[in-house]
């Protein structure tokens, strides 16, 4: 996928909840994110969140903005941490029948959002490009994956008007919006 495909998802993705750029500015630089986190970040997801604050797309995926504020940074890192340690924990059985590993282990799973039914969104860290990072997708049961990049799977879930996503929600009836945490 090329920068401009990437972009475009993430312009089209603001275009369909708003704000416009401009409308939000976040505290901390993406290096000082990238460092506190101990990851590389993908190009889209710091574009969609350097125009976004922390919130749910269109009530189906929370997505909090570590470079919105200290706060958010320190919020994101605990609650990242807290996923890892869950997941890893063998009697939860997350893991179990899955190839899946956890980040740090190289091609390991990296949280970056969730629904409030439970399920948790991931990167699948197997490539040095975290531009080319696929998305995997738990909901408790299953485990679902998406080709990425992460705006694509936004844009997918804002325009779904039915079951084609990978919730797969009927989301005919949830509004197409944005709502800031």
């Amino acid at each position: 996928m090329t920068d401009a495909q990437r972009e475009s998802y993430v312009d089209d993705v603001t275009r369909l909840v708003g704000p416009r750029p401009g409308d939000f500015r976040p505290e901390l630089d993406w290096e000082t994110v990238e460092r506190e986190l101990g990851i590389r970040l993908p190009a889209d997801y710091k574009e969609l969140l350097t125009r976004l604050p922390s919130g749910a797309f269109r009530g189906c995926v929370e997505v909090e903005n570590p470079a919105q504020s200290a706060d958010e940074l320190a919020n994101a890192k605990r609650h990242n941490d807290e996923l890892l340690k869950i997941f890893a924990d063998p009697d939860t059985g997350y893991l179990t029948g899955t190839s899946y590993v956890l980040f740090p282990e190289p091609g390991g799973l990296y949280p970056w959002g969730s629904n409030d039914a439970g399920g948790t969104f991931w990167w699948i860290t197997d490539s040095a490009d975290p531009d080319e990072w696929r998305i995997a997708y738990n909901d408790r049961d299953d485990w679902h994956e998406h080709p990425g990049p992460l705006s694509k799977v936004i844009h997918e879930i804002l325009i779904s008007t039915g079951t084609d996503n990978i919730l797969g929600w009927d989301l005919s009836a949830k509004p197409v919006e944005f709502n800031a945490a």
